[in-house]
Formats: structure tokens, sequence, C-alpha cells
């Protein structure tokens, strides 16, 4: 949807768990791959300053960042994203929060190839500006949906983040399309599908619809944060990750455990999950 900005929700619970979650995805193909490609299908602006107009307006980050800036425990995935985000701001004090294509140009080398989607042409302009410097950067006034199209080289290692607004119902839908697709064609691909858990019969029949495509690839990784029931609201989100290395999931069992213990509502009725679907 083109009226959606990120910027009303960044640094909330669901950017920090998929920023760590993206983080942790990198280091596993780095790993084994001198170079890779990176795809964001809804890339936004870049980066969010928290004394912003919107980020103002909902403080969603003060559930979120504000909560595990002072984080004082010893997970390494939390501790290094933590990290990143410092090195980004060249502050131990966070004065705006960097979205994942600040983050990906962060970590990213010369040899990588990163490509980055916005259909919204302001949030466009704004990361064309900010990634003016990034020689291994293209971004694209493009529907991130369609990055298959053309963008991916068979035998190169691609991470792909899709994290659409759902503001649109559809695009539970073209999730599980472009999971069937990468089932069918893309073996040298990991995608990491960001989704929002808004009640508990939309999210179970949204599981059930992935599980039918009997991939034995797809690994859900889900944190909730409030009481799951029948009321329409943000009771938590997930990850749906497709060809998720073994060292990204161990690494997540972990992390998410600890950021469940650190987000959550005391009414909060129901424990993460980290499953094959």
């Amino acid at each position: 949807m083109l009226s959606y900005k990120h910027g009303y929700h960044a640094g909330n619970q669901a950017d920090v768990f998929k920023h760590i979650c993206l983080i942790q995805a990198y280091k596993s193909l780095k790993r084994l791959n001198n170079s890779i490609s990176y795809i964001d299908t809804h890339a936004g602006s870049g980066d969010y300053d928290f004394k912003s107009d919107y980020m103002s307006k909902n403080k969603e980050y003060e559930y979120g960042i504000n909560k595990l800036e002072n984080y004082k425990y010893e997970n390494q995935s939390i501790k290094f994203y933590l990290k990143v985000l410092r090195n980004i701001n060249n502050s131990k004090k966070l004065s705006f929060y960097p979205g994942s294509p600040s983050i990906m140009s962060y970590l990213s080398d010369s040899s990588d190839r990163l490509l980055f989607y916005e259909l919204h042409n302001n949030e466009v302009q704004l990361l064309k500006k900010h990634l003016a410097k990034k020689i291994n950067s293209k971004v694209y006034n493009k529907d991130g949906f369609e990055f298959f199209l053309q963008k991916i080289k068979p035998k190169e290692k691609t991470l792909v983040l899709i994290d659409p607004s759902y503001e649109i119902k559809d695009d539970f839908e073209k999730v599980v399309k472009v999971l069937q697709m990468l089932d069918v064609a893309y073996q040298n691909v990991t995608a990491m599908i960001w989704y929002p858990v808004l009640n508990i019969e939309n999210n179970d029949l949204f599981i059930e619809n992935i599980r039918k495509l009997g991939s034995n690839r797809i690994t859900r990784i889900e944190l909730p944060l409030k009481k799951y029931n029948e009321e329409i609201g943000m009771k938590g989100s997930g990850i749906i990750l497709f060809n998720g290395s073994n060292f990204l999931i161990n690494n997540m069992k972990d992390c998410v455990k600890e950021l469940f213990q650190i987000f959550k509502d005391e009414n909060c009725n129901i424990k993460p999950k980290i499953q094959r679907i």
C-alpha cells in the first residue's frame, strides 16, 4: 500500500526480531561464500530518526529497541545486533534506527550485490540518496514481489528479505505463491519472510497454506508478545525461513527465547515457536 510508512513502526519489537535474524542469515551465508546477492523486496527509506514525526507519533520503538539498548546478558546474536546499530550510528547512544538497507550496506563488502525494491516514490528518493555512495547497491522503484523475474542468478547464493506491510490482504497469498515458486525453481536462495500475527484464526490459516506446499525446506520462527485470541490486533510476529541453515536456525533458537522474556506482556499465553512446517 503506497500510503504505508514504516517510520511509524521503526525500531519496534518486530524490527528488532527481524533484523537480528537478517544479520544472522547474512553471517550464515558468508561463512561459506565469498560473495552473495541480497534482495530487499520492501526496502523503505533506509534510516528512521527517533525525533521524526513518524516515529514520535506512536513511539513503538519504546517497546522495542529501547528495551534492548541496555542489554547486559550473553546472547551473542543480540549483542552483535546492538554492536551493528551502534556502529552505524557511530555512537553508543542511538539517534536513529537503521532499516534493513542500512544494516545490509554496513555488513556487506564490495563483492556482494545488493538490490533494493520500493514502490513508494518518496521512500525511493530517500533511499537512493542514502545509498548514493554505495557502489554495490541498486534501487528499483518496482513491486518487490516480482524480484525473481530477472534478478536472481541460478548459481549465485542469494538472500532475500520479504517484508510487506500486509495492509493489503493479498500480501499473505503472495507470500505463499513466492514460497511455492522458490521451492520449485531456486535451490540457491535463502529467503526470510516476515509476517504479523494479527489474530489466531488468520494466522493458523496462513501457516496451514504454507504447510500444504509440502516443502521440506521451510522453518517457522514465531515470537508472541500478547495473548493469542480472536480479537484483531498485533499479537506478535514471525519469520518464515526458506533454506535456512542449521547455523542460522540454532542461533535463533536461544535468541528468540531471550527476546520473548524481554518483550512479552504478562498475559501472553503462548510460547515462541521454531519448527519445520
